[in-house]
Order: C-alpha cells, then sequence, then structure tokens
C-alpha cells in the first residue's frame, strides 16, 4: 500500500490512540485472508494479506488499499451474507459493546475462522483509565453513551470469547486517552481500550 492510499484511508475523526490501536490490531493478524467487521466508518489502513475484505452495514465510502472487497449485511446475518466463506483473522474492533447479544454474535463470527486463524476484538474496558473515574462516582455525562450497551473488564470478556468456542492467546492494552487526545502506553487493566487475540478452541 502506498503512503498516499494510507492517508487517504484515514477518517477525518482518527485520533493517535486510534492509529495506535489499529497498528496494534494490525500486528496480531495471521494468514493472507482478513475479514474487518464493523470497519466502514474506521477501516484498517494496516491490514496485510491477499485478500482484506470489510463487513459493514454501510458500504465504503470509497474501497481503498489495503481492502479487496467488502460485504454489506447485518452481523447477525453474517453466515447468510458470508455463505460459509472463513478467514484466517477476523477483526472486531469496537464492535461488541454496542450489540445486545455478545454471545450469540461471537458464535456466529466463529463458525468464520479458519482453522488455525483467530479472532482479534476490541473493546472499551470499564476499569480502565479514565472510564473507571466516572463509574466509581455513579456519573452518566462521561463514558456513558446511547451507542453503548455493555462495558466490560477483561476477565468477562476472557469468559463471553471462551463460552462462545474461543481460547484466549493474549490480552493487551492499547493505551489511555487522555485530554487534548494524548495517548499514554498502559497495560490491559489500566487502558481505555482493550486488544484480545483468540483462537478456535
Amino acid at each position: 500500500m502506498t503512503e498516499t492510499a494510507e492517508v487517504l484511508y484515514q477518517p477525518r475523526g482518527m485520533t493517535w490512540m486510534d492509529r495506535k490501536r489499529l497498528q496494534k490490531v494490525a500486528g496480531f493478524a495471521v494468514g493472507e485472508s482478513v475479514l474487518d467487521i464493523g470497519c466502514a466508518e474506521g477501516p484498517n489502513p494496516f491490514l496485510r494479506g491477499k485478500r482484506v475484505a470489510g463487513f459493514d452495514r454501510k458500504p465504503f465510502a470509497r474501497l481503498l488499499p489495503p481492502y479487496t472487497e467488502q460485504f454489506v449485511g447485518d452481523l447477525y446475518d453474517i453466515n447468510k451474507v458470508l455463505e460459509g466463506q472463513v478467514f484466517d483473522t477476523i477483526t472486531m474492533g469496537e464492535i461488541i459493546e454496542h450489540v445486545e447479544q455478545p454471545f450469540d454474535i461471537l458464535r456466529l463470527v466463529h463458525k468464520h475462522v479458519a482453522p488455525g486463524g483467530r479472532l482479534i476484538l476490541t473493546t472499551p474496558n470499564v476499569i480502565g483509565l479514565p472510564v473507571i473515574i466516572p463509574e466509581l462516582l455513579l456519573l452518566r455525562r462521561f463514558y456513558y453513551t446511547e451507542q453503548h450497551v455493555y462495558c466490560f473488564s477483561p476477565r468477562w470478556v476472557w469468559r463471553i470469547l471462551e463460552r462462545s468456542g474461543f481460547k484466549m492467546v493474549a490480552t493487551k492494552g492499547a493505551g489511555i486517552c487522555w485530554a487534548f487526545s494524548w495517548w499514554f502506553p498502559a497495560p490491559a487493566a489500566l487502558s481505555y481500550q482493550v486488544i484480545y487475540v483468540a483462537t478456535l478452541a
């Protein structure tokens, strides 16, 4: 991918923290085929592979490298849309906190991970900084958006993944985003967003 294509494909609202998280996600990917779920508004320009597909309810405004194709549909219809296709890596960035049935979704996605492949999931951390502060103070003004149905701690993401047919490989912090979009590295327990890497159990 050329530098020009990479710059074009970064959304205007991409923060330094978004960039660091997407780089880490891409670094955990394995194999030659990648399915990036929920990427229309936040494509990952760092993914690599012979086949990099996007899956979202919205089509891309413009299909640019590294993406080679896209699937448009509701996540609950993924089996119908993909018709039994499998991928070496499936990424789900900032998705699971938006769905009311996370177990159902992960069991559907499980069918599309190739043997020896990986699922890479990222989601906000309820005990991460600065999320835990309004949580302890019971504030609804901060980190309590209408779009989020859940907020998980790492142990409970492990539980959901394991009960959905996955085995944990790694849990990594994506860092802490503070005022003015400052980003600081942090362990998973303190990170605002956490990256979970799993294989088929």
